[in-house]
């Protein structure tokens, strides 16, 4: 049986990362161009486009807020301040969440090119993983006129962390985006099981409920360092942090989620790349 697995396995070959990153750079123009067309395909580079991909979240926010804010009676303190904790993580994770499930099948679904054409095939996880950024950056905008709406409009210096924590939830998202392309590459059935680990994930994040017990939350403190070993916990506690709170990320959290971060690139990367010279054959 082993012996079985291990010759339907490709042989890797030894990689220069740092070449790689210069050869994915280099195609710069050619990932906007996919990344426009991903926009394009789903209405996004349209008012009404950008326009659902701000009620879309919105919506979700909504049943959130009645389901587990009225129902499960995790809203603690204002109706105000829950809609801008949940905005929070159903923003970071939508992000998370679309690119993932957009990188899996990126690979298979653009078989033609892969085929006719020779050019670093990391353009594709990345093109998706930049477009449904797109998404998360007009979220936000619609998130800080809801703050001003809803009256919670105490901007602080706070805020300019905000790009820095979706910086390093870029790079996070980018690095498990080329290990899922990788994967949905060698095996069809990579699809179900990223659905099914992505439904545990959101589950497993704090996206509609509070964390620490001690704060009204659902986890007793001394389970909370294991807990907040999940990286996307980090980037939700962060934003709401610097929104909520005013003040900044938690230092050992956040320290914690960059090196996880890069960790997840690097991995990701050098995994893709080791593997994009046998794409062809397998799909």
């Amino acid at each position: 049986m082993s012996t079985t697995i291990a010759t339907n396995l490709p042989e890797l070959p030894t990689i220069n990362l740092t070449a790689r990153l210069r050869e994915l750079y280099a195609r710069r123009e050619t990932i906007m161009f996919l990344v426009t067309s991903n926009l394009r395909a789903g209405h996004r580079d349209k008012f009404f486009g950008r326009l659902w991909s701000l009620l879309d979240p919105l919506l979700f926010m909504l049943v959130y807020l009645v389901v587990f804010g009225y129902s499960f009676r995790q809203m603690k303190g204002s109706v105000a301040e829950f809609i801008i904790y949940l905005l929070c993580g159903v923003m970071s994770w939508r992000f998370f969440d679309g690119s993932i499930t957009a990188a899996t099948g990126c690979i298979r679904s653009n078989r033609g090119l892969i085929h006719e054409i020779n050019f670093p095939k990391a353009v594709f996880p990345t093109s998706a993983c930049l477009a449904r950024l797109s998404d998360f950056l007009w979220g936000f905008a619609a998130m800080f006129i809801i703050i001003i709406l809803v009256g919670r409009s105490h901007f602080s210096l706070q805020m300019f962390w905000i790009p820095v924590i979706m910086a390093v939830q870029l790079v996070f998202t980018l690095g498990m985006c080329f290990m899922v392309a990788y994967m949905g590459a060698f095996f069809a059935d990579t699809a179900n099981l990223i659905g099914v680990g992505l439904r545990l994930m959101f589950y497993m994040s704090p996206i509609f409920y509070r964390v620490s017990k001690s704060e009204g939350g659902i986890v007793p403190d001394e389970y909370l360092p294991y807990y907040m070993l999940n990286p996307l916990a980090c980037f939700f506690e962060a934003f709401r942090a610097c929104i909520l709170k005013a003040s900044p990320p938690d230092p050992a959290h956040m320290t914690y989620a960059t090196v996880a971060a890069i960790a997840a690139f690097a991995a990701g990367f050098y995994v893709f790349s080791r593997g994009e010279g046998h794409f062809a054959k397998y799909i």
